[in-house]
């Protein structure tokens, strides 16, 4: 499994992908925005899309492209402001991860718990 890591910040997005690849110990590519993302084949199994993206398409548009061109994909949308969550699974996103103080902790265990549900069933059935 391969996960793409959709943050515009390279600094923070190169401390996630450090710290979540030493704690779910899968692959993980780190991405500026959603256009970067979608000038490769998408070869990924989960997509981590943070919302402010400060490009011309935002976190939610994103996972709205990413579920057209991957339905199976397990896809989870990060934002630090509240309600967004709906926004995400309207979108198409599996799960939602609302910014706080320890967000690799939570990113990480919400990772695993969603990589044991998609295990175990589709992941358009696990929200």
């Amino acid at each position: 499994m391969e996960i793409a890591l959709v943050h515009k910040d390279p600094v923070a997005r190169q401390i996630l992908e450090r710290a979540l690849r030493a704690r779910v110990h899968l692959g993980i590519s780190g991405y500026s925005c959603i256009e970067d993302l979608m000038l490769g084949s998408l070869p990924y199994d989960i997509y981590v899309v943070y919302r402010d993206l400060g490009h011309k398409m935002n976190g939610v548009q994103g996972v709205q492209v990413i579920r057209g061109k991957k339905p199976q994909a397990l896809i989870i949308g990060v934002s630090s402001t509240p309600n967004t969550d709906k926004a995400f699974y309207k979108a198409g996103a599996n799960a939602f991860l609302l910014r706080s103080g320890n967000e690799v902790q939570e990113l990480g265990d919400m990772l695993l718990k969603k990589i044991a549900q998609w295990v175990a069933m589709p992941p358009a059935q696990t929200k």
